[in-house]
């Protein structure tokens, strides 16, 4: 099966999973929260830089979401619709909280992929390094910027990041190329 066909039998799958829940099978939601639970923690980790606060949003997250479900349109991916939400209640939350303007995003979890095991020590070395780098690289992005990247690394469309943002869809392209060109002046020296 092809990746597309996957996503889409994946989102099919979730449209089902939703209307059995609101026809009152539990598990079916159970079902939901186990598929997504690990994702969602992930963004909101990254997003805030903070544990507790994570916990906190990703609570309310999975709260909003059973309370809005029955407003959930499946022409868009479940887990983009839920990002959504998590992005607003992180929004609401810094504005309550009068912090800076720019959003603190921390991306402790970013991937790099990591060398085969039979690889020589110092690749494994050289891609630690690499990926401190990154990561380093990646906190100094502006917020707008950062969230896209860390998005699209977690595989969501462009137009679904559009709607997270609440942007257009070239807004969002053009922050995915200003984020790619600023890690690469940024890890130049990586790059060979």
């Amino acid at each position: 099966m092809a990746k597309g066909e996957e996503r889409m039998d994946t989102m099919e799958d979730d449209g089902v999973l939703i209307q059995a829940y609101l026809a009152g099978d539990v598990s079916s939601f159970d079902t939901l929260y186990a598929r997504y639970k690990r994702p969602l923690y992930a963004y909101l980790n990254r997003m805030t830089g903070d544990h507790a606060l994570a916990d906190d949003l990703f609570q309310q997250t999975w709260l909003r979401v059973i309370r809005k479900l029955e407003k959930y349109e499946s022409k868009q991916k479940f887990f983009a619709w839920l990002t959504m939400i998590a992005h607003n209640l992180a929004i609401d939350h810094f504005r309550k909280e009068k912090t800076s303007a720019e959003l603190p995003l921390d991306d402790d979890n970013i991937a790099v992929s990591e060398p085969v095991s039979h690889t020589e020590p110092w690749m494994k070395m050289h891609n630690r390094e690499l990926e401190k780098a990154l990561k380093t690289a990646t906190e100094e992005l502006a917020p707008e910027l950062k969230e896209v990247f860390l998005l699209r690394q977690q595989g969501i469309s462009f137009k679904e990041i559009a709607e997270v943002q609440n942007c257009s869809i070239n807004t969002v392209l053009g922050r995915m190329q200003y984020a790619i060109r600023n890690l690469r002046k940024q890890l130049n020296e990586w790059v060979s």
